[in-house]
């Protein structure tokens, strides 16, 4: 008898095994399942299983986290980090001095293993102060350019369109213009424009919805980027406009949505949707990071961040927290006109709002600027 009730203790242990195993592979096609989703597409793209896909969602949210402590609480040495999925999955921080001492107060049993500390010239916070000094220059001769800081490379970069390559050559050899070793300029076809097709009475059939919001007396609706029209409607039904923000860190509206049910989800499919349960702030938000977004007319993309201090030039006095995406994930390109506006996610996360697009990349603005127009975005009901 003993040994049967053995028997039968461990035939129960091998069953309860089996049915929290056997979902998860039943269900790694399941495209309603947003952390299934997700991981299948990055799993497919790294040739990895899913369950691997989920452990690096897992530890990319860690490294946000690290990324922000370090960056509030070392910011005279902290000069970046960034994660890197190929060869290996791996993380790289930066200091200017002491690394190694530092990174062991911060390092958790997850990410130590794969961890890299790497020196570096500059700290993020002098980077930034060179970027702000930089824009300001430029500003002061009139000609537009797009900035970044370069993480991976401890540089700021500057976009300068082709069209006004003559105008820098003179800003800088009559000494209009002067710039330190540490900026790289790129002269490029163009500068970042707005993913939206913008002309005179656009309506929202021609540009995406972001996320649903609500203020703090519980009056909901749904944002587009502020560039667009303010005149929106959906289903035939007008979008009254009530707030937008289209300077410094912002490229935000908001609209009410009178003759709808508002529900905290997003399109993330032709047929399929998810729920927004959380955000995530630009701060909280890794160099290397994988992101996924939606928009009419792209549909579902995904690419990796580059770069989270670009300026954009047709946004006004634009600062520089602006979120770069690039087009390395097996999609192109990441995003077009009509997507602008459109929601920028991962597993139920929101992470920010399409707002430009450059060759095969996209921009979009961190979700936490939002409350910029009074509004929070829904993670219920």
């Amino acid at each position: 008898m003993k040994h049967f009730r053995k028997l039968i203790l461990f035939f129960l242990v091998i069953s309860l095994i089996i049915a929290f195993a056997i979902p998860t592979a039943i269900n790694a096609t399941d495209q309603t399942n947003p952390l299934l989703k997700d991981a299948q597409i990055y799993a497919e793209h790294h040739g990895i299983t899913v369950t691997e896909a989920i452990r690096r969602f897992e530890l990319q949210n860690l490294a946000g986290e690290l990324d922000n402590e370090l960056s509030n609480k070392e910011p005279e040495t902290f000069a970046g980090l960034w994660i890197e999925h190929k060869p290996a999955f791996r993380i790289v921080v930066r200091f200017t001095c002491n690394g190694e001492e530092t990174a062991k107060l911060y390092l958790n049993k997850d990410l130590y293993n794969i961890t890299e500390i790497r020196s570096a010239e500059y700290s993020l916070v002098a980077l930034q102060s060179f970027q702000n000094q930089i824009l300001s220059d430029f500003r002061r001769t009139g000609i537009p350019v797009d900035t970044g800081i370069n993480i991976y490379e401890n540089r700021v970069k500057v976009n300068v369109a082709e069209d006004n390559r003559a105008k820098l050559n003179n800003a800088l050899n009559n000494g209009g213009l002067k710039l330190p070793n540490i900026v790289d300029v790129n002269v490029v076809p163009e500068l970042a424009k707005p993913a939206a097709d913008i002309y005179g009475g656009l309506s929202l059939s021609l540009s995406t919805t972001g996320f649903s919001v609500k203020t703090i007396a519980g009056i909901k609706g749904v944002t587009a980027a502020g560039h667009a029209d303010d005149i929106q409607s959906y289903g035939g039904y007008s979008l009254p406009f009530v707030e937008e923000k289209l300077y410094g860190y912002y490229d935000i509206q908001w609209h009410t949505a009178p003759n709808f049910t508002v529900t905290n989800k997003i399109k993330d499919g032709s047929s399929t949707t998810r729920n927004i349960t959380g955000t995530v702030s630009r701060s909280s938000q890794s160099i290397g990071g994988y992101v996924a977004k939606y928009g009419k007319t792209t549909g579902y993309t995904a690419g990796y961040i580059i770069d989270k201090s670009v300026t954009l030039s047709f946004i006004p006095s634009c600062q520089p927290t602006f979120i770069h995406v690039d087009d390395t994930a097996g999609y192109s390109p990441l995003a077009g006109g009509g997507d602008s506006g459109g929601p920028w996610f991962l597993l139920n996360d929101a992470y920010g709002t399409t707002c430009a697009v450059s060759g095969g990349d996209a921009y979009y603005m961190a979700v936490n600027y939002i409350t910029g127009i009074d509004v929070s975005v829904m993670t219920s009901p």
